[in-house]
């Protein structure tokens, strides 16, 4: 950006006004940067009048990153004292590692949303005790040998756990699961056509349930082991004192 001269040949100075207004900040926020030695005025007249050159936009650009990057404005001072350039190229590929974790990060919050209003929906629209077909992808678990005492919550076990029956002939649950992002897991959930359904249950029914449930998928249709006992975030449905699971199998090359 190129601006004009004044009668003395010298490049015109931008009043503390109207450089807050070019990179969009108040001027308190100038005086604060000031104060804490971040950008200084390049003229102080003897009025007390600051006065700035277009070339500090870079510098107040850069505080404004370093601060939504999550640098303390200590830190975005030490970055500017650093005389070595690889020490700054190393600072801000912490920083750029830190923003891959938060994407990350925001990235399974999101997933997390949208299973929630997903499995919301439909259970608005099933209800309990109905059963319905689903095709689903393949997805990967995480499976850890069933403990007694063991408590599974959405905190540690993420929003898609429970347990899982490996033997129908032996219906009790052998495993706990959670289902992880790619390359996290110990075992596949195949693809292919699935019967479930919804039951609300007292603590107690979550084990004496895993029998008729069995029982009603096995009437319904051909289906083969696991069955899987899926906890749903009950809070999320406004319950209290009760359990919402999904039970789920897959269906046999007979269905």
């Amino acid at each position: 950006m190129t601006l004009g001269h004044s009668q003395e040949g010298k490049m015109d100075l931008l009043s503390t006004g109207a450089f807050a207004n070019m990179c969009n900040v108040t001027k308190k926020t100038l005086y604060f940067y000031e104060k804490k030695g971040l950008l200084k005025p390049a003229v102080v007249k003897d009025n007390g009048y600051r006065y700035y050159r277009i070339e500090q936009v870079d510098q107040m650009a850069t505080i404004r990153l370093l601060e939504i990057l999550g640098s303390s404005l200590d830190e975005v001072g030490d970055f500017f004292q650093l005389d070595d350039l690889a020490k700054r190229s190393r600072y801000l590929q912490e920083k750029e590692d830190a923003v891959k974790r938060q994407m990350r990060q925001l990235g399974r919050i999101r997933d997390s949303l949208n299973f929630y209003q997903d499995r919301l929906q439909d259970f608005v629209n099933l209800g309990t005790g109905k059963i319905a077909e689903e095709e689903l992808d393949e997805e990967e678990l995480k499976l850890i040998k069933f403990q007694h005492g063991v408590a599974l919550t959405p905190i540690t076990y993420g929003p898609r756990y429970g347990g899982m029956v490996g033997d129908f002939e032996k219906p009790v649950i052998t495993n706990f699961f959670k289902v992880v992002p790619k390359g996290e897991g110990n075992c596949i959930k195949p693809s292919g056509r699935y019967l479930y359904f919804y039951e609300e249950v007292d603590n107690d029914g979550v084990a004496s349930g895993i029998v008729p449930a069995l029982a009603k998928l096995q009437v319904a249709g051909p289906v083969v082991a696991p069955l899987f006992q899926e906890d749903f975030s009950s809070s999320v449905l406004g319950r209290s004192g009760s359990i919402v699971i999904k039970y789920s199998a897959r269906l046999g090359e007979e269905g």
